[in-house]
């Protein structure tokens, strides 16, 4: 499938001038199929995304949404000295975005090339909350265009390297966010415990009609889409079925790329952010209507009971008064120690789902220093 290149004369030229010239605003990769942009302005997320010739349904109201990493942790109510922080956020942790920050300034792009229609960037981030206060970390986007229809795959590298060395506890991370124009409001997905035999899609709204617009779910089938009216839009699909959150903001149908109603929705993990941790994910973005996005996630959908092994990862494990030793865990398992003296430690698992019937035994491996009773809790 033939790959056409936008802003290729501008990645020619920083290769050959060893990157003296600016790039554009906008580069773009396209197929036959599908359409997705960047701004290397705002830290290098995604701005667009159509079928070709279609309407752009990611909104860049501001340079908190767009389809962007974001990331969670300590301290909270997180102030650098001499930094200015918005009174809107005045409560957020350390926060750092792809895109920029809640003052409009853009993230810094340090590289970015497209090669055999993969499309990579890497960035410093922006702390959403602050002004003009880059993160000490990294960010890294691959974007690949997938030949046998509208969909791409995404991939996300975020590597830390704080000063501040202490291990927080852990937060709920966007892997990644997805903030659509007002007319793909509807954000759809299954929330049975039937995945994948057909059953009712359900439509996700904030029935409680509370000020924060979004809300939790569990799609079992481990995806979730933002369509239109007609039930056509953008569907992120995500290796195994976890939480998400999303939900829509504003008047519902209406506004462009630049206007205030949005349609959001995120996969969540939660995990525990080191300062020097590499911390990677990836997901399958599908633009159609939902029986091609619900489509995709079946074929793509694990057929594989869950296993953990902890010997380089704590694949989303995290601590109730506790903590480990640290990032990279080196072959250690999750060495967990409390951080109250006598008092129980929980360790805590990522959402996931499995049918029983398929499940007669679950098998835990684990040492201790000393005699007492553990507990095991399964929804």
């Amino acid at each position: 499938m033939p790959i056409r290149l936008l802003g290729a004369c501008c990645l020619v030229m920083a290769i050959a001038n060893g990157c003296g010239a600016q790039p554009t605003a906008d580069t773009f990769v396209e197929n036959a199929h599908i359409r997705v942009g960047v701004n290397l302005k705002w830290g290098g997320a995604i701005t667009h995304v159509s079928t070709p010739g279609g309407p752009n349904i990611i909104n860049s109201h501001d340079l908190g949404r767009q389809i962007q990493q974001s990331y969670y942790s300590g301290p909270p109510n997180y102030q650098r000295e001499g930094k200015q922080k918005s009174p809107a956020w005045a409560s957020f942790p350390w926060n750092p975005i792809q895109t920029g920050d809640a003052f409009h300034n853009g993230s810094k792009v340090l590289e970015h090339r497209i090669v055999n229609g993969e499309l990579y960037v890497k960035t410093i981030p922006m702390l959403w909350p602050m002004n003009n206060d880059p993160g000490e970390c990294v960010m890294e986007t691959w974007i690949r265009l997938l030949p046998d229809g509208p969909k791409f795959q995404y991939r996300a590298r975020l590597t830390n390297h704080r000063s501040d060395t202490t291990q927080y506890r852990a937060h709920n991370q966007e892997v990644p966010a997805v903030y659509t124009n007002g007319p793909w409001h509807r954000l759809m997905t299954y929330l049975g415990d039937q995945p994948f035999a057909g059953g009712d899609l359900t439509e996700v709204r904030n029935d409680h009609r509370e000020p924060w617009p979004w809300v939790n779910y569990l799609p079992t089938e481990g995806w979730a889409a933002l369509v239109n009216d007609d039930g056509s839009g953008i569907g992120v699909i995500v290796p195994h079925p976890m939480e998400f959150h999303g939900g829509f903001a504003g008047r519902r149908g209406v506004g462009g790329e630049k206007d205030g109603p949005t349609g959001y929705m995120s996969p969540i993990t939660t995990e525990i952010l080191d300062h020097n941790i590499v911390y990677e994910y990836a997901c399958t973005f599908v633009v159609g209507n939902l029986d091609s996005i619900r489509a995709e996630a079946k074929r793509l959908a694990s057929r594989q009971l869950p296993a953990w092994n902890f010997e380089n990862a704590r694949q989303g494990w995290h601590y109730a008064n506790g903590k480990d030793d640290g990032w990279p865990l080196k072959g250690r398992g999750l060495k967990v120690h409390a951080d109250v003296a006598g008092q129980p430690v929980r360790v805590i698992g990522p959402y996931t789902f499995w049918r029983a019937e398929d499940a007669s035994s679950v098998r835990i491996r684990l040492t201790a220093d000393r005699a007492g009773e553990v507990r095991v809790y399964w929804r």
